[in-house]
């Protein structure tokens, strides 16, 4: 009698696995995808954060197209102010650094 309620508890562990314990939950499922949210990067604005696409030199006015956005010369776009627009690159100020982008090449007229 007592050999067949062993083998009941022994079979049994063997079907249904052993009993949860509490360390349990802190196991992860390993057929399971990993879905840990992306932490954002954020990096500093710099030069090449700046994409110049389109620049209109004329003698009533000065205008580009940065990242996407019309501006002219004092304007602001992504935080850094438009110091001036020349015919084929212009100069950022981006907090109390100057530097200049130029125009992507694949938009040059020659």
């Amino acid at each position: 009698m007592r050999s067949r309620y062993s083998m009941l508890i022994v079979s049994g562990v063997l079907l249904f696995g052993p009993l949860p314990t509490d360390g349990a939950e802190l196991l992860r499922d390993p057929t399971r995808p990993y879905s840990r949210t992306p932490t954002p990067v954020v990096r500093p604005a710099t030069a090449a954060t700046f994409s110049v696409t389109a620049i209109f030199v004329s003698e009533e006015r000065r205008v580009a197209i940065v990242n996407g956005q019309h501006v002219s010369e004092g304007d602001r776009v992504d935080g850094a102010t438009v110091v001036e627009i020349l015919a084929h690159s212009l100069r950022l100020n981006l907090r109390g650094t100057e530097f200049t982008t130029r125009l992507l090449p694949d938009a040059l007229r020659k």
